[in-house]
């Protein structure tokens, strides 16, 4: 339901503010007192295109705002996918959002959501999920087979709502299945092409059994044993320094000092700790010197080591220069490659998987079809029957309807729905479009609306002077149906009928005017009482003080009661 609708700077509306009811609510004006940019500004909000040249003259920019009651349960029906999703992200309060569409004089129009900016795509998702559109325009569209399929499956209950959306999800998981499916033909390919390339790697891999910690270790060692005579002289010098043949060695003298001081603590004992520190002196410099020539015995403990560890560096050097650069690269290249080969000898199972999933969707797809094509088919009948019985009381009591439902022959049947007309007693059947003339095709389109949405009730209606070409005792008909689709729900029709308006529960009228600076402005405002029968008076052509239009005019109102 629409709370409130806020046009600022729109063509010639400086600033409309409209609260539209539960029920029928009128909009009514002169002839270019724009009941068109009305609609216009609706229909920004439905996703329709920004005219830069639709900003009042004078005006930085146009803006349409509408406070929309999201209904329970709502966002939870929508498909993951869908659009207005985008909304429910960036709404302050999932129950009431605020969605509006500015159109700047100079630059890009912007969406926004609760006052930030949002995709068109997703509020026009979410106004159109919520809101119905139906104008001369809408005519045309009525032509098509999308929309009289969308109102055979309205009219046919929520099932087939459900089934024709679930459907539509069946249908892009085989789109993604198929996708699937050409992928991995295309890895395969390509693997296949590449295997001699893949096994020569992996094997060149495989016998050297690269190892980063093997390589660092390698790399270390080399750089010792590349300077061994001078590392060996440096532990000769250590060696003869700590040991000195066991006369004059570091180890000797620090044995006599221990001595000396181990005599003088007898005598003295703060000498106790001195001599610690000198037995943990001696300790350290054995052990030094253990290390020292075992270290000088491992250098020439295998002779030809350098050659070996500069023969396997040499191999580790090669794998980088063809297949890195780096071990690291090296190894991940052949896991890549041990990974595509793999593919290769798993693949067809790997596509039997895949075609396994595909066929079961398939199937189910396939039941859900006709599980559709059932509820339709019956459906179509009874909505011809429904609308052919509307059509009695718009004055088109000899119109027949046909709702024609055909399959195409595709893997996943398709149906396509067509409306098949005789206007009048005599005349051929025909497609909607070539049966009907435009007040004709106004009345139908009227009957079809009224009957879908007894089928759809959580949503508001918008009617752009769906009234057009009807007069006279049609008129009050066209009044009385709009006003039966209000019940319970919420209707906007702006209309040129006094007949429609004396039945609206709220009312609104466009006045023309002109600005201080001579431009054309229109504003609106809410009539009731005495300037609502004057509203009606001049809707039948009368002036306001004519006493016989304003009795005709309060007869009018009175049937709102």
């Amino acid at each position: 339901m629409i709370r409130e609708i806020e046009i600022r700077d729109l063509v010639v509306i400086e600033r409309a503010h409209i609260e539209p009811v539960e029920g029928l609510t009128a909009i009514t004006g002169e002839t270019g007192a724009g009941k068109t940019v009305v609609a216009q500004a609706l229909g920004l909000l439905a996703g329709g295109t920004a005219d830069a040249k639709a900003v009042r003259p004078g005006a930085k920019h146009a803006l349409v705002q509408a406070t929309v009651a999201v209904p329970d349960g709502f966002w939870d029906s929508l498909d993951p996918d869908d659009p207005a999703q985008q909304v429910r992200e960036l709404a302050e309060d999932e129950a009431e959002v605020v969605v509006a569409r500015r159109v700047p004089a100079e630059g890009r129009a912007r969406a926004l959501v609760d006052g930030q900016v949002a995709s068109r795509e997703g509020v026009a998702a979410f106004v159109g999920a919520l809101v119905r559109f139906s104008g001369q325009h809408e005519q045309r569209r009525l032509v098509g087979p999308a929309a009289q399929m969308a109102i055979l499956d309205a009219f046919a209950g929520p099932d087939a709502v459900a089934l024709e959306a679930r459907l539509r999800g069946m249908r892009r998981g085989l789109a993604q299945l198929d996708r699937k499916v050409e992928e991995a033909r295309e890895r395969r390919e390509r693997a296949e092409h590449e295997r001699e390339a893949l096994e020569r790697l992996v094997a060149d891999v495989d016998e050297v059994a690269p190892d980063v910690a093997e390589e660092e270790a390698l790399l270390a060692e080399r750089a010792r044993l590349a300077h061994a005579e001078r590392l060996a002289a440096a532990a000769a010098s250590a060696i003869a320094l700590l040991d000195g043949d066991g006369e004059g060695g570091a180890l000797t003298a620090a044995g006599q000092a221990m001595r000396a001081i181990e005599q003088a603590a007898e005598l003295d004992p703060s000498l106790a700790e001195v001599l610690a520190d000198l037995a943990a002196g001696e300790a350290a410099l054995q052990e030094a010197l253990i290390g020292v020539r075992r270290y000088a015995d491992d250098l020439g403990a295998e002779p030809g080591r350098l050659d070996w560890v500069e023969g396997r560096l040499s191999r580790y050097d090669a794998l980088s220069r063809r297949y890195g650069p780096g071990t690291d690269a090296v190894i991940a290249r052949a896991e890549d490659a041990r990974a595509a080969l793999d593919a290769l000898a798993t693949g067809v199972s790997g596509d039997d998987a895949i075609a396994a999933e595909r066929d079961a969707l398939l199937g189910d797809a396939i039941a859900a079809a006709g599980e559709l094509r059932a509820l339709r088919e019956a459906a179509a009948p009874q909505l011809a029957s429904a609308v052919e019985a509307a059509l009695q009381d718009l004055a088109m009591a000899g119109a027949t309807l046909r709702v024609e439902v055909t399959s195409d022959d595709v893997e996943v049947p398709r149906d396509r729905v067509s409306l098949v007309m005789r206007a009048n007693p005599g005349l051929p059947e025909a497609p909607l479009a070539d049966a009907a003339s435009g007040g004709e095709l106004s009345r139908v389109l009227l009957a079809l609306h009224a009957v879908a949405a007894a089928a759809d009730p959580g949503v508001a209606w918008v009617f752009d002077e769906v009234d057009a070409g009807i007069g006279g005792v049609t008129a009050a008909v066209v009044g009385e149906r709009l006003a039966e689709m209000a019940m319970g729900r919420q209707v906007l029709v702006i209309t040129h009928l006094p007949q429609v308006a004396a039945v609206a529960d709220r009312h609104y009228r466009l006045v023309k005017g002109t600005a201080d600076d001579g431009r054309a402005i229109t504003t609106i405002e809410s009539v009731e009482g005495e300037a609502l029968v004057d509203e009606i008076c001049r809707m039948l052509g009368s002036a306001a003080d004519d006493s016989a239009a304003r009795g005709h005019a309060q007869e009018l109102l009175a049937r709102r009661a």
